[in-house]
């Protein structure tokens, strides 16, 4: 397998993680218009967000088991992005809440497919290159949120019927799944084979994945809850709802482009935990400001600081693993992505007594939190499985 095919595939299983959150970015930014459009509470939207996760974890699981190892990882890829092109188009084209919990459902099982399916590829590439590849994919997620959060800023300031817009970013991905067909993994090299048995994960990868399911949820609620807190609470203007996750965003794809560097220059444990740390108290006195202008420097500063550690929670996972890339994989993100379900939705729930700034300051201390613990685990020399 050459270089420029590794390359080439690369890319295009970059592109499929800029395109997923182009899409989901841009509809949380949407959240305000979406809780009027539909009558729902801040509470009924986060049971949508529930359902999401449940879903994504289940389906998750059955890929890895029957579908990735029968198709193949880039085949995976084309028929997540074929399923979740029009999801939010459907959900305000309905306007329903029952419409809206039943493509919820749709929406999770297509990313349940393509996550594990995602970081299969990518540990793959990274292995045969043996370079460090995870973090360069990270900032794929970063890139593709900056371009939702600009675009939802620009057409929330236009008064674009969000109908339009979701349609015709819908078609576009859509039709992007050509990219995959042709430029992905081809199956020679795709991880295809007889499907593995169900397992348990052992103890290490479980209190990896611990960490990375309490990851995703404190990234959740900036992803889900951001453009709201920024209009309610922080009282700033509807066409730049999308700042906060605009500016968080652009500290996490600098960050990763760098990460390589950093790691040779630090090592995984400081770039990873101990950064963000450090990025967790400069968000906390931020919003203790309660300035706009100061908490977007802070989002972008935190952002940066943070973004390298789930990367980093995979490579490490993978190398303290007995199992096959995609069993271990699939622990990693399946239970991380539970974090989905109760982080957004805890919030969801609470907005309304504590109101979200009192959240923000939770995701805070939860970031802290789990740093510690992820420094914790990489200091360990031999952990009994």
């Amino acid at each position: 397998m050459t270089d420029s095919i590794l390359q080439r595939s690369f890319l295009a299983t970059y592109s499929q993680g800029v395109l997923v959150m182009l899409l989901i970015s841009t509809y949380f930014v949407y959240t305000p218009i979406l809780l009027q459009d539909l009558k729902i509470s801040e509470t009924q939207f986060a049971f949508g967000i529930t359902i999401f996760g449940i879903t994504n974890i289940i389906i998750n699981q059955l890929a890895t088991r029957f579908l990735i190892p029968r198709v193949g990882t880039t085949n995976c890829l084309i028929i997540a992005r074929l399923s979740y092109s029009f999801i939010p188009f459907f959900i305000f084209y309905f306007s329903s809440f029952n419409f809206y919990i039943f493509l919820s459902i749709i929406f999770g099982a297509a990313v349940g497919i393509q996550a594990p399916s995602l970081f299969t590829q990518v540990a793959i590439i990274e292995i045969k290159t043996k370079k460090i590849l995870n973090p360069i994919f990270k900032s794929s997620f970063s890139v593709g949120s900056i371009l939702g959060a600009t675009l939802a800023s620009y057409c929330l300031g236009k008064v674009i019927d969000p109908k339009i817009l979701f349609f015709l970013l819908g078609l576009f991905l859509f039709l992007s799944t050509l990219s995959m067909y042709f430029f992905g993994l081809s199956k020679n090299h795709d991880y295809v084979e007889k499907s593995p048995s169900f397992s348990f994960p052992s103890k290490i990868i479980f209190l990896f994945a611990l960490v990375n399911m309490m990851f995703f949820a404190s990234i959740g609620i900036i992803l889900n809850w951001s453009s709201l807190w920024f209009l309610n609470d922080l009282k700033g203007p509807i066409y730049l709802a999308g700042f906060i996750l605009l500016f968080f965003n652009i500290g996490e794809v600098t960050s990763n482009f760098m990460a390589s560097k950093l790691i040779n220059f630090f090592n995984e444990k400081i770039v990873g935990p101990y950064f963000t740390m450090i990025g967790s108290v400069i968000l906390t006195l931020s919003i203790f400001t309660q300035n706009v202008y100061v908490i977007l420097i802070g989002m972008i500063i935190f952002g940066s600081m943070s973004s390298n550690m789930q990367p980093i929670i995979f490579r490490q996972a993978i190398k303290f693993s007995k199992e096959s890339i995609p069993k271990t994989i699939s622990h990693i993100s399946s239970i991380g992505f539970s974090g989905l379900i109760f982080g957004p939705a805890v919030v969801g729930f609470s907005a309304q007594k504590y109101g979200l700034t009192f959240n923000m300051y939770v995701l805070c201390i939860v970031f802290f939190l789990i740093s510690m613990i992820m420094a914790i685990l990489m200091s360990q020399k031999k952990i009994n499985e």
